[in-house]
């Protein structure tokens, strides 16, 4: 398997470029995205490690841009971005991106409808998805800049998210990734536990059957295989591991890397027998 790349991606989030090798999350999948019909703004949310940031990057986004979902229209623009570098200047500039157009900061922030405004017009069958991934880092940034303007940057920033997915002359789509443990801190932003109430997903557990095919498919898709005996036990390790998608995820790529390293002569009769083929 010398030059083939790792399908495995250990500690990182899964990305839209990865979704041929993102499995064992197609009911999951297919609830975010019919959720997003009836609900402009929704919330993925989950414990550290459930793999929601993965859900929506690898399997919502590239469903949605393929068109399976009518009430997205045909063509999908998407704005992704994190709140940590400034929540109002990252809004800009991903939207300048995803609009192939410069957005003006000024006529960004002017009302709080800024981000509709921003938008117009869009194509008779254009959609606009933000998704604000790792939305839990709006809370820090908002305490961090308490002292300088009261955490103004941070309401706006919500408001424009809010006013953008009330209204229904713009189709504007807004998905977050977050932290479950966060969802009471959203009370400090005046709509927003309204909104998440109506609009919320909770990433469920995997299934056994679900794991397999998140450690098999992968190998699959290559063109390789890994053990069955392998795949029980790491199936039933599993079960008594709380943060066990990370830890499967990193040991899944470490074992990959060994598989594919170079070997020198003296191992070769032992690689035959690796579990990994």
């Amino acid at each position: 398997m010398e030059g083939i790349g790792n399908p495995y991606r250990g500690l990182l989030a899964f990305e839209e470029r990865d979704a041929p090798l993102f499995f064992g999350r197609d009911k999951e999948i297919r609830d975010v995205a019919g959720r997003l019909e009836h609900h402009r703004l929704l919330a993925v949310t989950g414990v550290s490690g459930s793999g929601k940031s993965s859900l929506a990057m690898a399997g919502v986004i590239p469903m949605l841009r393929a068109g399976l979902v009518p009430q997205l229209g045909n063509r999908l623009r998407v704005a992704i971005m994190k709140p940590r570098g400034g929540p109002l200047f990252e809004l800009e500039q991903r939207l300048s991106e995803a609009l192939e157009r410069n957005v003006n900061a000024a006529d960004l922030t002017r009302t709080t409808y800024g981000l509709v405004d921003s938008v117009k017009p869009l194509a008779a069958d254009e959609s606009l998805l933000v998704v604000v991934d790792q939305f839990e880092e709006i809370f820090a940034y908002r305490k961090a800049h308490l002292a300088i303007d009261g955490g103004a940057g941070a309401d706006r920033f919500v408001a424009l998210l809010l006013r953008a997915t009330e209204q229904s002359d713009v189709p504007i789509y807004v998905m977050l990734t977050m932290r479950s443990d966060f969802l009471g801190e959203c009370a400090v932003f005046r709509g927003l536990p309204e909104a998440l109430n109506e609009g919320h997903y909770l990433v469920p557990k995997m299934t056994r059957h679900q794991l397999q095919e998140a450690i098999e498919g992968p190998l699959t898709a290559i063109g390789a295989e890994i053990h069955p005996a392998l795949v029980q036990q790491l199936l039933n390790e599993c079960e008594e591991e709380p943060d066990y998608l990370p830890v499967l995820q990193h040991l899944l790529r470490r074992m990959f890397e060994e598989r594919t390293s170079v070997a020198n002569p003296g191992h070769a009769e032992a690689r035959e027998e690796d579990p990994i083929q």
